[in-house]
């Protein structure tokens, strides 16, 4: 298979996985070698073992950030987009968030490439939720409102340890005051799906500090 092949058949795609190809290409080995070439000339990027892009429709692309947030969600399915990466975004962190971060109801994991890192964060299923859907060139992004986010954050900040207190709220340095009230009120109701005396704890300390 010519790379320019390729190209043509994958062009109206974001981010295509070998197994695709095997359509194309029945060699196993001939496919691999093919695969193996593009990628030291710098032609492709392995985002993980079998799946791609190619590197030209990633640099011409103006939206970057709408783009690798797209591929967070494809490299681990499902998750979406909570935790620093979402907090960062919309100001509650007092410190830049420097990789993609995910929840899923599947095992913790990372993914490191040129293109950055990606870390995916389990979570119950029954608090596999409070996300929103938004799209990139009609792909949908999953994306935690900017509540969830923070009780994702939360939760598995305070899920084991020692009991949350008032000092180890604060040293999270978090900027409260970018809630909303609309947004308080839809933290708060995650708090019922975790019934028990330390997150209760935590939800009494949040109030105080959210007013």
């Amino acid at each position: 298979m010519k790379l320019e092949k390729l190209q043509n058949i994958t062009a109206k795609l974001l981010v295509f996985e070998k197994n695709s190809l095997k359509l194309l290409e029945k060699d196993d080995n001939n496919l691999s070698a093919n695969l193996k070439y593009w990628l030291k000339s710098g032609d492709l990027i392995a985002l993980k073992k079998g799946l791609y892009i190619f590197r030209d429709k990633y640099e011409k692309e103006s939206s970057k950030n709408e783009y690798l947030e797209f591929l967070a969600n494809k490299l681990l399915s499902p998750s979406y987009l909570s935790l620093e990466y979402v907090l960062d975004k919309y100001s509650l962190l007092s410190e830049s968030a420097r990789t993609l971060t995910s929840v899923s109801d599947k095992a913790s994991r990372e993914f490191s490439n040129s293109l950055g890192v990606w870390r995916y964060y389990s979570l119950p299923k029954k608090l596999f939720s409070g996300y929103k859907i938004k799209y990139f060139k009609g792909q949908p992004i999953f994306e935690a409102s900017k509540a969830k986010a923070l009780f994702d954050f939360l939760y598995l900040r305070f899920r084991r340890g020692s009991e949350p207190s008032e000092k180890s709220f604060s040293n999270l340095r978090l900027n409260l005051e970018n809630l909303a009230e609309k947004e308080r009120v839809e933290l708060f109701s995650y708090f019922k799906l975790v019934p028990g005396q330390r997150f209760q704890q935590l939800k009494k300390i949040i109030e105080k500090y959210a007013i």
